[in-house]
C-alpha cells in the first residue's frame, strides 16, 4: 500500500468466533512466520485510527518461538520473514527505519513495561 517494503511484527485478523485473544495470536504467528510459540503474553491493546476508524490492535509477546509450523498466506500477502535481535528492532523504531505503526508501539509498550 506505501510502495516499499516495510520491516513490522506479525499482524493478523481476529475471526468471527475467536474468543481468545491468545489463540488468535498464536494463528496469526504461525500463518505469517512459519513459527510456533511455547507461550503468548497480552501486551497492550489500542486503537489507532480512534474517530476515524473502528480498528482495534492487540500486542501480544510470543515466547519460545520455533520454526516448526506451516506458513499460510493470503492470496495479497508477500513475506519474508527475518529474525531481528530485539535491540535492532529497537533501534530501527527509534531511528524511524522501522515505520509499520504497530511494531513502533508494541516495540516501545515492551520497552517501557517489560524491558
Amino acid at each position: 500500500a506505501v510502495g516499499r517494503v516495510n520491516r513490522g511484527l506479525p499482524a493478523g485478523t481476529v475471526e468471527p468466533g475467536d474468543d481468545d485473544l491468545a489463540v488468535a495470536a498464536r494463528r496469526e504467528l504461525e500463518e505469517e512466520t512459519g513459527y510456533e510459540a511455547d507461550a503468548v503474553e497480552h501486551l497492550t491493546t489500542t486503537e489507532p485510527t480512534n474517530g476515524i476508524a473502528n480498528s482495534v490492535h492487540h500486542a501480544f509477546v510470543a515466547y519460545g518461538c520455533e520454526p516448526t509450523g506451516e506458513r499460510s498466506l493470503d492470496f495479497n500477502e508477500s513475506i519474508r520473514v527475518e529474525t531481528t535481535p530485539y535491540d535492532d528492532l529497537l533501534a530501527g523504531v527509534v531511528d524511524g527505519d522501522v515505520r509499520d505503526g504497530r511494531t513502533a508501539v508494541a516495540t516501545m509498550q515492551y520497552e517501557l513495561t517489560r524491558r
